[in-house]
């Protein structure tokens, strides 16, 4: 087995965040695709990478199954004070081709896991999502200002069905998510407010992110009744039984990575989970949730999928490796444990 290649140098690191500064700052753009690819390509080297400054192998699929993850929801009916429901539009000429095919599947399945549950009609929607990909943002992504400048893939490198990260980015893509993720959802915000399409109903609006991006609460309550069947009402954290308000909290905070997954959620009492927050929960928290969820796999997967949620619980457990890898790497971030423990 080749060994592996060290990581990026600090320098290397710096470069390659002002590089994706740059990609971002300065992309020209008419839809938000770009913004998407890059956020399916990071998320990706978490999910499937390693902290090393290997090259990694993606698949085209499994680019197009985080597209259509993150189009999902935004292709959504957006309602806005007394105007009718309208779908935004994510393209300046016409609407976005992954809307129109995900409002399509959305007329059949009202869920994302209903979606994936049906292996025919997800693969043909996969390999349209693919198409999609290949015609515009997968060529597209790394101009600036007109010029090629490949950084992150050689475009003419790649094959009919997957690309190859070039040395380092897996690592820096690892390293700088949270970075990422914010600079590529403000840039999908602004590109989406001012479409001129979108832009008279839109103006100002404050809350058009928390739409374009975030969870909606109602679905999470859902998850409640399933969490304390399985913890018998029971704080995950201090394990105390919860007698006034509980939450659904990320054990894996969304501050930390912005996908809600099915076996990530745990019930915690009002208080642990306020005092939580952003934090990781402590090694030992850890090992009891890789127990749970083995333990719980099959229920979990089957109860809260039905809510909307995507289940699946290797990629859960590789998320939060990749977590608990970055406080091992000292990157900033500290361990949280009850007052009590």
């Amino acid at each position: 087995m080749a060994e592996s290649l060290p990581i990026p140098s600090a320098e290397k690191q710096l470069e390659f965040l002002n590089n994706i500064q740059q990609l971002i700052s300065f992309a020209d753009t008419t839809a938000t695709y770009k913004y998407a690819l890059l956020l399916s390509i990071t998320r990706l080297a978490i999910e499937k990478g390693k902290p090393t400054g290997d090259r990694l192998v993606l698949k085209f699929s499994d680019i197009a199954d985080k597209f259509i993850e993150l189009y999902w929801n935004q292709a959504k009916p957006f309602h806005f004070q007394e105007q009718e429901p309208f779908i935004l539009f994510q393209s300046n000429i016409s609407q976005a081709a992954i809307i129109r095919r995900l409002t399509e599947a959305q007329e059949k399945y009202r869920t994302i896991s209903k979606a994936r549950s049906d292996k025919e009609a997800w693969n043909k929607l996969n390999r349209a999502t693919i198409q999609i990909i290949k015609n515009n943002p997968i060529w597209r992504l790394q101009y600036i200002q007109k010029e090629s400048f490949e950084f992150l893939y050689n475009y003419d490198q790649s094959t009919s069905t997957e690309i190859t990260l070039l040395p380092n980015v897996m690592y820096c893509l690892r390293t700088f998510n949270l970075i990422i993720e914010e600079l590529c959802q403000k840039a999908w915000v602004d590109t989406v407010r001012l479409n001129k399409q979108n832009a008279h109903l839109l103006d100002s609006l404050p809350d058009l992110d928390t739409f374009l991006f975030e969870t909606d609460r109602n679905q999470l309550s859902k998850v409640q009744p399933i969490l304390q069947e399985i913890q018998n009402n029971r704080c995950f954290y201090c394990n105390k039984p919860i007698r006034n308000r509980s939450a659904v909290d990320h054990f894996i905070p969304w501050s930390l990575y912005q996908v809600d997954t099915a076996h990530n959620f745990v019930l915690a009492d009002h208080s642990c989970n306020s005092k939580k927050s952003n934090f990781l929960a402590d090694l030992h928290f850890y090992q009891k949730w890789l127990e749970r969820n083995l333990e719980y796999d099959a229920f979990i997967t089957e109860e809260i999928s039905k809510i909307g949620f995507i289940a699946d619980r290797i990629r859960s457990e590789s998320i939060a490796n990749w977590a608990y890898t970055q406080v091992q790497n000292k990157n900033g971030l500290s361990l949280w444990t009850p007052e009590n423990k």
